[in-house]
This record gives structure tokens, C-alpha cells and sequence, in this order.
């Protein structure tokens, strides 16, 4: 964080996961030491810890001490039985009574029979697209509706020439898109990682800016299907194909569904 400090372009600071409520005590660490930098601070959370309203509470008074942090809560059928679950519920009832500013964010469903609801306890709902990537690639393009594949030609959801959010996971990796590196910083400082980043010198996300997975795919000759989901799907399936090659871009394993343990297996 203070290295975004010294960029003077970052405002907000955002702790995402998996689920950062079960690193409780130094996500609030985090939150305290953004807003002390002068960030606006933002935690995503599924409100697994929101069994009753009382434990909603208790959890969140550390996180409503701390001025300008807003809470961001998934409710989808992709994290319950359906789109509103009772924890959801909970956590929006004790951020309302604690004055913490809140949103609930959903994933659209495909399968879903019932519509998503506009709004949770009086919160409004803002319903995202579902990106066939990772554990979605995996386990839910196979029913979804298909495109031809050269229909993909720009990237609907990153302008990596006017990048304005960057993920770091916890081993350093530095990500314009989930997946896509542009460097580590445990190993370089991030703010000469951002003034350095230049799309058209990568070789993965040159292609993508030019013209979508469609050109990626084209830049190295890929094998690939007729018809896919997604920009994402295409991206994604690309990408595995491109990770022996830039191993150092297309990071870290578990990114790509690949864990040490599964890895050696594999290669025994």
C-alpha cells in the first residue's frame, strides 16, 4: 500500500479472495492501514460469518471503527441454494445498523429458475456477467450457449491500455486480468511495475489489445474450437495452451485450476 501511495493515482483498495473474513484480523489490519494511507478501502465477502443477525454485528463493529471502507457482498446461486441466502440477510441488516456503506454484488445464472431480486433487504442487487475462466471454463461451458469463435475480437471487461484495477495475489503476482502477470512485487516494487507497464510489450496482452482472444489465438497459430461461450472462454482456453511457453506472464498455477500437489502427479 505504500507503494500505490507513492503512484498518486490509486484511491481504492480492495480485499477480495477466496474469503478474506477468514483472515479476520489482519484484514482488518488492512482496512485500517488503507484508510491511514488515504485510501478508500472495500471488502468482497460471501458473509459466511453472518449466521444470526447478533453474530452479523459482532463481526462487523471492528470494520464500522474504521471511516470509508464499504462492504461488498456476493448472494447467487453460485454461493447458496439460490440468490438470496439468509447470511446475506444478516450481514445487510447489521452494516445497516452500523452505518456501513454496503453492496451486494451477483453473478448471472443461467440455470437459475427463479430471476434475480433488484434488491436485498432494501439493497440494491447489481448483477454482473458470468466470465467462463477458471473454475467457470471448467465446469459450466458445456451447457452454456456458444458463439462462433472469431466473434471474440476485444476483451468486453479490461482496456489494458487504460488499465484501472490490478489484482496481487498472495504470492507477489501483480494481474491486469486474472491470470495474466505483470510482475511480482516481492520481487520488484510495484509502483516501478505500474510506471513500467507497457501492453504493447507483452506478448500476451499485445495480441489481446489488437484484437481480442480472436488475435491471440492467430498470433501463435492455437488449435481451438469452432464455437465458444465467451470472450473469457476463448481467452482462457487460449492461455492454457501458451502457459509452458510464458510461465512467468501466465501465473500462478492456481490460477489455472493447478495446485504443487496435482502438478507433480502429473508430471510423475
Amino acid at each position: 500500500m505504500e507503494e500505490a501511495r507513492k503512484l498518486k493515482s490509486v484511491e481504492y483498495v480492495s480485499i477480495e479472495g477466496g474469503e478474506p473474513f477468514l483472515y479476520y484480523p489482519i484484514m482488518v489490519k488492512a482496512i485500517e492501514e488503507a484508510v491511514n494511507l488515504g485510501f478508500h478501502a472495500e471488502i468482497l465477502s460471501n458473509c459466511y460469518w453472518a449466521t444470526c443477525h447478533k453474530d452479523a454485528v459482532e463481526w462487523l463493529i471492528p470494520i464500522a471503527k474504521v471511516k470509508n471502507v464499504e462492504l461488498s457482498l456476493s448472494s447467487d446461486p453460485y454461493h447458496g441454494d439460490n440468490w438470496v441466502t439468509k447470511e446475506v440477510r444478516n450481514a445487510v441488516k447489521a452494516a445497516k445498523n452500523l452505518g456501513i456503506k454496503t453492496e451486494i454484488l451477483a453473478v448471472k445464472c443461467p440455470e437459475a429458475e427463479a430471476p434475480c431480486p433488484s434488491r436485498i433487504e432494501g439493497v440494491k442487487v447489481n448483477l454482473w456477467e458470468l466470465m467462463y475462466k477458471g473454475r467457470a471454463f471448467s465446469k459450466l461451458t458445456e451447457r452454456a450457449n456458444k458463439k462462433f469463435w472469431r466473434e471474440f475480437t476485444k476483451c468486453p471487461y479490461e482496456d489494458f491500455t487504460k488499465q484501472e484495477r490490478v489484482h496481487i495475489d498472495p504470492l507477489g503476482y501483480v494481474h491486469v486480468c486474472q491470470g495474466i502477470s505483470i510482475g511480482n512485487a516481492w520481487q520488484k516494487p510495484f509502483s516501478k511495475i505500474i510506471k513500467e507497464f507497457d501492453p504493447y510489450e507483452n506478448p500476451i496482452l499485445e495480441p489481446l489489445v489488437r484484437g481480442g482472444p480472436v488475435a491471440l489465438v492467430e498470433r501463435f497459430g492455437l488449435p481451438h474450437d469452432e464455437f465458444y461461450v465467451d470472450a473469457c472462454h476463448l481467452c482462457y482456453a487460449a492461455r492454457l495452451l501458451l502457459r509452458s511457453k510464458y510461465p512467468e506472464i501466465l501465473t500462478p498455477n492456481q490460477m489455472y485450476g493447478e495446485t504443487n500437489s496435482n502438478r507433480i502427479r502429473n508430471t510423475a
